[in-house]
């Protein structure tokens, strides 16, 4: 686990879901029936808002619960089914599930959001389902809300970054992920934010097609307040590497362009690289996925390339993954690749 991830022990697992009505209508009789053959009824206030967000609300307490969040507990059984189809990425050390909500996309899809939470850390996910409750397809909206000191072992400094963020659903299929990042004095005493020292806010687009696939269509900047931190802005940037359809290549496209990320010369200074980590996380949440992306992209313009390098014990896996791809071609390539490696840790901070 990295520092980045330690720190997360601090985060407040709260989430506030806006524009839901307080009407307990139940939602027309089939429309979400495989929730009804698992013992849920949607009514009005499991039906998903335009905007999912989060309070800005700050608790030093690595036991916050989920108890207090809107929403439908999912019992273990509701759980394996609805959730834990989508692989280990949605589902590992997480013990505390939600329904937040659910939107019918027609064509007998259905949306859902779920919280998951451990007591320490959480984050949002969310889920398409076919009319029989099959996974479609699976992103993880990671944590929504983070607030933590800059120094840990420091109980009096009070410079924190906070990472805000939102989902926007646009009418029938699109979403948009809203972050805010920044940094900013913080009066611990009274749980009060201060105005931002420097801020940076981006955005992603995602539609979702009629196969139930998240399909990223690009990233922006769109607001920029006080002098940037380039490489704390970066390093939180590249927690959306892992907010990507478990089937939709289009993450690695996107990432593959910024020159800024993924450029292999850091700032000796610099301590923590986590990009590499980052890389992995990609090929893990569907490596075959993963594996044909490299392939289709051997030439110089492959700036991902430089940065996976899976630890040793994984590379028994791997090269079983690489032996299942169809072009020998790119079989041969990537397997040359991972015996070139040597073992040396990903970063120099590990």
């Amino acid at each position: 686990m990295t520092t980045r991830h330690l720190l997360i022990t601090t985060v407040l697992a709260a989430l506030l879901l806006t524009g839901c009505s307080s009407d307990n209508a139940k939602a027309p009789a089939g429309q979400f029936a495989f929730l009804d053959s698992l013992g849920i009824t949607v009514d009005n206030d499991l039906l998903l808002p335009d905007t999912l967000t989060m309070p800005d609300i700050y608790s030093g307490d690595p036991e916050q619960t989920a108890d207090d969040l809107k929403g439908y507990q999912l019992s273990k059984d509701q759980f394996a089914a609805l959730l834990q189809p989508a692989g280990r990425g949605f589902a590992d050390r997480m013990s505390n599930w939600l329904l937040l909500g659910v939107r019918d996309l027609g064509n007998g899809i259905t949306l859902g959001a779920y919280y998951v939470c451990n007591g320490v850390g959480y984050c949002v996910e969310l889920l398409t389902h076919d009319s029989q409750g099959k996974v479609l397809d699976a992103i993880n909206a990671r944590e929504f809300h983070v607030l933590w000191r800059i120094n840990m072992s420091d109980i009096n400094n009070d410079t924190v970054f906070t990472l805000d963020s939102r989902i926007t659903l646009n009418a029938p299929n699109r979403l948009t992920l809203n972050r805010v990042m920044g940094r900013c004095i913080m009066d611990f005493e009274d749980d009060v934010k201060g105005a931002p020292i420097w801020q940076q806010e981006w955005q992603q687009d995602y539609t979702i097609n009629d196969k139930g696939h998240f399909v990223l269509h690009g990233q922006r900047i769109v607001r920029e307040l006080g002098e940037v931190d380039y490489y704390a802005a970066l390093d939180f940037k590249s927690w959306d590497m892992l907010v990507c359809s478990l089937h939709d290549p289009g993450i690695m496209d996107t990432w593959n362009g910024y020159t800024e990320l993924v450029n292999s010369t850091y700032d000796p200074d610099y301590q923590y690289n986590p990009f590499p980590w980052d890389v992995v996380q990609l090929y893990k949440m569907n490596p075959q996925r993963f594996l044909r992306w490299m392939a289709a992209h051997r030439d110089s313009g492959n700036r991902l390339l430089p940065l996976f390098k899976m630890p040793p014990d994984d590379r028994p896996a791997l090269l079983q993954e690489i032996s299942r791809l169809d072009d020998p071609t790119a079989r041969q390539w990537l397997t040359d690749i991972v015996t070139s490696w040597d073992n040396t840790p990903l970063t120099r901070h590990l």
